[in-house]
């Protein structure tokens, strides 16, 4: 019996070899589908590694920083505080962090309008202070100082309904307000 009659001859066996080459092929397809499938993933959940540890550096590296404007600001010495924190401004002018102090104290000194000021350049500056996701998320605290502070520019208002700096500062609350609820700029 030659080739040519054995694969005539039974048709089961045929049926049999075509069914196995046809699902290797499948096989070869879906693993290659799901190597370049994988691979993006892979790439992904690795950068988002990278970032939260990129974070975790710049939080550790900030709390070094501003260890000693957080013991001033602890023993409620505000104004050395702020000169200490004017000089890291100075060395680092784009370090989001230096405007939540700068807020924190503002607000503990009774100068709203700045603090809410400062609290947007903040936000501005570093979203993910304002959102719950992040590790850097201090909206709580921010949300806070910023009720109180509505209620006081609320009773400032009925004493001086005309007063520039009281019109700001309602407008820098309103723009913090409208971005820890999730709103846009």
């Amino acid at each position: 019996m030659n080739f040519a009659q054995t694969l005539t001859s039974d048709p089961l066996d045929l049926l049999t070899k075509a069914a196995l080459a046809g699902l290797t092929a499948v096989m070869l397809f879906m693993l290659v589908q799901q190597r370049l499938t994988a691979s993006p993933n892979a790439a992904e959940a690795g950068g988002v590694a990278a970032e939260l540890r990129q974070i975790e550096q710049r939080l550790v590296q900030d709390k070094t920083l501003y260890q000693e404007v957080a013991a001033l600001a602890e023993q409620r010495q505000h104004s050395a505080a702020m000169e200490k924190l004017k000089q890291i401004q100075a060395a680092q002018p784009n370090n989001s962090r230096s405007f939540l102090w700068q807020a924190q104290l503002q607000y503990e000194n009774g100068d709203l309008a700045d603090a809410l000021t400062s609290y947007r350049q903040a936000i501005d500056l570093e979203p993910g202070y304002i959102d719950r996701k992040s590790p850097l998320f201090v909206g709580k605290d921010i949300k806070k100082n910023v009720l109180e502070a509505k209620d006081k520019l609320q009773r400032e208002v009925t004493l001086k309904p005309n007063d520039p700096d009281i019109k700001r500062a309602l407008n820098e609350l309103l723009y913090v307000q409208r971005r820890l609820a999730g709103g846009c700029e």
